[in-house]
């Protein structure tokens, strides 16, 4: 049986506090429930909420009607008037943009072509891309019913480039997973059960909108978040092709990862950068900062030389083969006593280059990836004189 999401209108919720509303827990076995315009009671006797606009049931009706099955936009018909009663109503004769008459255009096509694929994403609560941005949607909806994390809708819109967008929308496909649908999908609940789904339509992945535990996360996925949260003066990778090739060179961890020298503590930090980018930025950069990978008890070896030895082994094998011998050793041995070895180094590009200090050597065997000639001026010191 698909689950489903038993939710009420937020703004209909104060006067029906006698109501049992089911939260994400319990997604199954919600009884269906019928709109009745006059304020009736269907299904089980108890009251249904206050009529909706009529372009609201007329959408709803409509995009329940023609969008199910796995493309199923919404989980109840109640979730769908909470969302519609937080949309601009737009124009019916000209259906466009972020809009209640775009999206309602849209399920009528849903339903006269059969084209659901096509129609019914556009006819959800993101948009689609047809109806306004699936980020922008988000945004707006996530300051309606719950609270923006970030200073601004814009702020957010900027942000939500970051999260992972499938393209698709399926309900109950998308009710976990780190993604923008499953986002979606919980922030939609929102406008009627706040309580329950606010903190599931985070811009940190909170479960269920996260991956499960040992989950080895892609570069595709970290780059895209770093890249999004961690710019100007705070970018730690010059380029996405940069970012992807130094992750390759990183041990992946898992999502779960905090403080490990690994892909998966970046990422955490490259998430936590969305909210906080000052201190969290150069803790998503190659070095980690201390923070991810931290200084082991009784070593002279901190995170930073931990990542530019690896990092530098990963990229300049060719120019390390003659001296390769014990050179891992060495090399934490010299890093480690370099400006900026220690935590909370502050890395960034912009404060990188130059001078005799780990900042700059991170830089530099970034860029080796894609520059050999980056791993003779490492090995002979004119990189960072």
């Amino acid at each position: 049986m698909r689950r489903m999401t038993g939710l009420l209108s937020l703004a209909l919720l104060a006067p029906l506090s006698g109501f049992a509303w089911l939260g994400c827990q319990a997604i199954a076995g919600i009884e269906d429930r019928t709109f009745d315009p006059s304020g009736g009671e269907t299904g089980g006797g108890e009251p249904e909420p206050p009529p909706v606009s009529e372009q609201c049931a007329s959408y709803c009706a409509d995009v329940m009607a023609n969008c199910t099955g796995e493309f199923q936009v919404y989980s109840t018909l109640q979730t769908c008037y909470g969302v519609c009663a937080l949309l601009p109503l737009g124009d019916p004769l000209e259906p466009a943009d972020n809009t209640v008459a775009c999206r309602a255009r849209q399920a009528q096509l849903a339903g006269a072509t059969g084209e659901v694929s096509v129609h019914c994403p556009a006819a959800g609560p993101g948009g689609g891309g047809e109806c306004g941005s699936n980020c922008e949607s988000y945004c707006a909806l996530r300051a309606a019913a719950c609270t923006l994390e970030v200073a601004t809708e814009e702020a957010c819109v900027a942000m939500c480039a970051g999260l992972k967008d499938v393209e698709t929308f399926d309900v109950i496909e998308n009710h976990e997973g780190d993604t923008l649908q499953c986002r979606l999908v919980h922030v939609s609940s929102a406008t009627v059960d706040p309580d329950e789904h606010c903190p599931h339509a985070s811009l940190m992945p909170v479960d269920p909108c996260a991956d499960p535990e040992g989950t080895a996360p892609s570069c595709d996925d970290y780059c895209r978040v770093v890249m999004t949260s961690c710019s100007g003066d705070l970018a730690v990778y010059e380029s996405r092709e940069q970012c992807l090739a130094v992750c390759a060179a990183l041990p992946p961890g898992g999502t779960e990862d905090q403080s490990e020298n690994t892909v998966g503590c970046r990422k955490y930090h490259a998430y936590s950068a969305m909210l906080a980018p000052t201190p969290h930025c150069p803790h998503a950069g190659p070095g980690g900062d201390g923070h991810c990978g931290a200084q082991e008890p009784g070593s002279d070896t901190t995170g930073n030389c931990v990542s530019y030895c690896t990092l530098f082994e990963a990229a300049c094998k060719e120019a390390l083969a003659e001296v390769f011998d014990g050179w891992g050793a060495a090399c934490q041995g010299e890093c480690s006593a370099m400006t900026g070895a220690a935590d909370n180094s502050g890395y960034s590009v912009a404060s990188a280059e130059g001078g005799d200090a780990v900042a700059c050597r991170l830089l530099h065997v970034s860029r080796a990836f894609e520059n050999p000639d980056e791993c003779t001026a490492l090995l002979d010191g004119s990189a960072c004189p």
